[in-house]
């Protein structure tokens, strides 16, 4: 090859050469994320305050991760955010390795983070309004390391009853009526 059409071929490289980057980065994106794959569900299990001090709260935050696929998927991360009735609250981040098996579920441990302007919102919120439930929506990512390596969004909305009723009334004083 002579020494003016490497140059020719390496200006062309050059010029077009980020949109073969650019397909491979894509066609390796769309390679990870397995094909018939559904979204993973991931609820709050249960919340327990931990440190309550004056600019920052911190609480122990029990997700169970349903994986509705037909194979494991192994979790090595997590970022998420949690909102009360449409209100940013808090947002928690874990590192801890999981692997939720096809079909089934796991729980992880994590801690979230509230400051206390939105924490006093909340009690607010509660003290003034007459409805003892309170809406959630927990949206975050997983990070998925295997099947292939991705990120699996998720994004699942609740609701607390504070007041779950006259617990007491029913015969077995858990809310459930066990008689024949």
């Amino acid at each position: 090859m002579s020494g003016g059409r490497s140059h020719v071929m390496i200006k062309r490289l050059r010029r077009e050469g980020w949109k073969g980057v650019a397909m491979a980065v894509l066609l390796t994106a769309c390679s990870t994320m397995p094909r018939e794959f559904e979204v993973l569900r991931v609820h709050i299990a249960d919340m327990t305050a931990k440190d309550v001090a004056i600019f920052e709260q911190r609480f122990d935050v029990k997700l169970r991760i349903q994986n509705p696929n037909d194979s494991d998927f192994t979790i090595n991360g997590m970022r998420f955010d949690i909102e009360l009735n449409e209100r940013q609250f808090a947002n928690g981040l874990s590192g801890q390795r999981i692997t939720v098996p096809r079909f089934g579920s796991e729980v992880v441990d994590v801690e979230i983070f509230t400051t206390l302007a939105s924490f006093l919102r909340q009690i607010q919120e509660l003290s003034n309004g007459t409805s003892q439930k309170v809406r959630y929506r927990l949206k975050g990512t997983a990070f998925v390391e295997s099947p292939g390596s991705f990120k699996a969004p998720f994004d699942e909305q609740g609701e607390i009853d504070l007041n779950p009723g006259d617990r007491d009334d029913k015969p077995d004083g858990m809310g459930r009526d066990n008689r024949p």
